[in-house]
């Protein structure tokens, strides 16, 4: 019996179903079917009405299909099967494809009906396929990693691991999946996972958790067989936790390496320079005092000749301070103190320093005038003026006789630029690049200016340190503008603004008919030799030398002199230590103590604070400095020897 499908209400209703809907019959004759259902097998509705439902089996499946039909209307009690039954259909083409049928059974006329419900599901299908293939190689990838890789859910509980966090975590019993990353880590720790020889395990476990819960940055642990791991974490979009543990053991080997090396360079370099500074110290010492021998002066060629031992001298104490520079900005040992500086101070101090220099090359040093509104900066006093240095050292020595060198300071945006200008031999354009890196000259290395090309990348490098960079602005026909850019100091005041520049104040040699004593502590005959003559030029200075600390002490504690110069390195009990003996004992806490030394490190002068020098002096000693203080000392002294 075939069902007149206009008779049938909601009829439309049916054809506008998105899936096949058929009627079969108890014998499973097809008495109805919707449009989608013949879009899906491409028949026409004629051509499926009375024909049985075997027609859109496909062939490979007919032979057992009427059995099926039977056992299914012969149940005592039809029941309708819901989605979820998958199988395969048959168009009219031959052509099979994927199908999910729901069976509905109906009472009709006296008859028992079947209405199916069929989706063709070959697109489901093929997006599970490519699903499947996707997961299989992602689950193939991440265990293809070698770092360990585990994934949580929003509840900690673990999703995925791969096979190195298998191995790394073997000693665990049973299965991880589903288990709280807060449950397996106990036991990771007492089965003796990781290390706990240098951290307790419950400051560990406290730690780890802790970073799970909020994973900021990375996690450091170390393994029970002494790998280091880096462990880093970060959240999904579903509120779950990508976690990665890396084996990092041989960049800690290595950077244990490099810092064991750094150390030792340090430590050769710092050998070194004492080493060079020691003979340094006579050689500049002893032609600084012939060039200002009252008593004996030299002739012209005397002069002549001494200024070449000067300068030669001065080159080599160069050299050595900007290696140690250098060696101490690369092992990040350079301390910065940054504080509000006023930039024409700095800007004279500068041009004072250099002026010698410029006197001996005839290039003039000038200062242009500085704004009263520039505003201080922030920077390290001492490390600014080392870059301006360079900067007009540079420009003096690359400079023409007759030539010219300016300071300029203007306010730029939030900081202030600093340039020094030449009128120079210029820098080729195809140089300018490498200006500053290390040991680069611009073309000048085999020239006959001196030099190593270090001064540059010291100052690049210790602008950075200070929030601040450098620069470089020139043309190949001659001349260079080289330039620092460093912040300013805001304190939203008009008293931070550039002050008038301060009036320089000059201090005679000192001029006193009472003897004041001075005790040397030094074991290196040259060096005592120099001071000797040194302080012949001291009308009021009696001089007492100990070749050792242990010498020394007792005859300060005697004489009570006004100054103490005292080397560093000197054998048995060293200068830092005798230093702190002078300040426990009462009678000679308040004795000024001047140190003397080829140290030069920074944490030499540190060190030489802390133990309560008055000043710290470094080998080669320059004169005009060491008299500077003698003086200041002497002046303070109010008790006669």
């Amino acid at each position: 019996m075939l069902l007149d499908p206009a008779s049938l209400p909601f009829r439309e209703l049916i054809d506008a179903a998105p899936d096949g809907i058929l009627v079969a019959d108890q014998r499973g004759r097809i008495v109805l079917v919707n449009a989608e259902c013949e879009r899906m097998f491409g028949y026409a509705r004629d051509e499926l009405l009375g024909k049985p439902i075997e027609t859109l089996v496909p062939d490979r499946m007919r032979a057992q299909h009427p059995s099926s039909v039977a056992g299914f209307h012969a149940a005592p009690r039809l029941r309708a099967m819901g989605s979820g039954l998958e199988l395969h259909g048959r168009r009219k083409d031959g052509g099979e494809f994927p199908v999910e049928i729901s069976l509905s059974p109906i009472p009709y006329q006296g008859q028992r009906l079947v209405v199916a419900g069929i989706r063709d599901v070959t697109e489901r299908r093929e997006i599970q396929r490519e699903v499947a293939r996707a997961n299989a190689y992602l689950v193939s990838a991440v265990d293809a990693v070698q770092d360990a890789f585990a994934l949580y859910d929003e509840h900690g509980e673990i999703v995925l691991v791969n096979s190195a966090w298998r191995a790394l975590f073997s000693a665990l019993n049973g299965p991880v999946v589903g288990r709280r990353f807060d449950e397996v880590l106990p036991d990771a720790l007492a089965s003796g996972v990781f290390d706990l020889r240098e951290e307790s395990r419950d400051a560990l476990q406290a730690r780890w958790i802790a970073y799970q819960r909020d994973p900021v940055g990375q996690l450091e642990v170390r393994t029970g067989r002494g790998r280091h791991l880096r462990v880093v974490s970060r959240r999904t979009p579903e509120h779950g936790t990508v976690s990665l543990m890396m084996d990092v053991t041989e960049d800690v080997l290595r950077e244990a390496e490099l810092r064991t090396a750094s150390a030792a360079k340090s430590e050769f370099l710092s050998s070194m320079s004492h080493e060079l500074r020691t003979p340094l110290n006579a050689v500049l010492g002893f032609a600084q005092l012939l060039e200002h021998d009252r008593k004996q002066p030299l002739t012209e060629r005397q002069q002549e000749r001494l200024q070449h031992v000067l300068r030669g001298g001065e080159h080599l104490l160069r050299l050595i301070d900007d290696v140690l520079d250098l060696s101490h900005i690369e092992a990040g040992r350079v301390s910065i103190a940054s504080e509000p500086v006023r930039v024409s101070d700095v800007l004279a101090e500068v041009a004072a320093t250099l002026d010698a220099m410029a006197a001996r090359a005839q290039v003039a040093i000038a200062i242009a005038p500085v704004s009263a509104e520039l505003p201080l900066v922030f920077a390290d006093r001492t490390r600014l003026a080392q870059i301006l240095m360079n900067f007009g050292s540079n420009a003096i020595k690359y400079g023409r006789a007759g030539g010219h060198a300016r300071f300029e300071a203007v306010e730029d945006g939030d900081g202030v630029r600093l340039t020094v200008i030449d009128d120079g031999i210029g820098i080729p354009a195809d140089k300018r690049d490498k200006l500053f890196e290390p040991f680069q000259r611009a073309g000048q290395e085999t020239g006959p200016i001196e030099g190593t090309g270090i001064g540059l990348a010291i100052s690049r490098r210790l602008a950075g340190l200070m929030n601040g960079r450098v620069g470089y602005a020139g043309d190949a026909t001659g001349g260079s503008r080289f330039w620092v850019d460093v912040p300013a100091y805001r304190a939203a005041s008009p008293a931070h603004r550039e002050p008038p520049p301060a009036a320089v104040v000059t201090v005679a040699l000192i001029d006193t008919a009472a003897r004041r004593k001075v005790v040397y502590v030094e074991d290196n005959p040259s060096n005592i030799a120099f001071m000797r003559e040194l302080v012949e030029d001291f009308a009021g200075i009696e001089l007492l030398v100990a070749p050792t600390a242990e010498i020394g002490l007792p005859m300060i504690r005697e004489h009570r002199p006004a100054v103490v110069i005292m080397d560093i390195n000197l054998p048995g009990m060293s200068g830092l230590e005798a230093v702190q003996q002078l300040t426990a004992w009462p009678d000679t806490a308040a004795i000024p103590v001047i140190g003397l030394s080829a140290a030069a490190l920074t944490r030499d002068h540190a060190r030489a604070k802390d133990a309560g020098f008055y000043r710290y002096l470094t080998k080669p000693v320059r004169v005009a400095e060491l008299v500077a203080v003698l003086e200041e000392l002497l002046r303070r002294a109010g008790r006669p020897a």
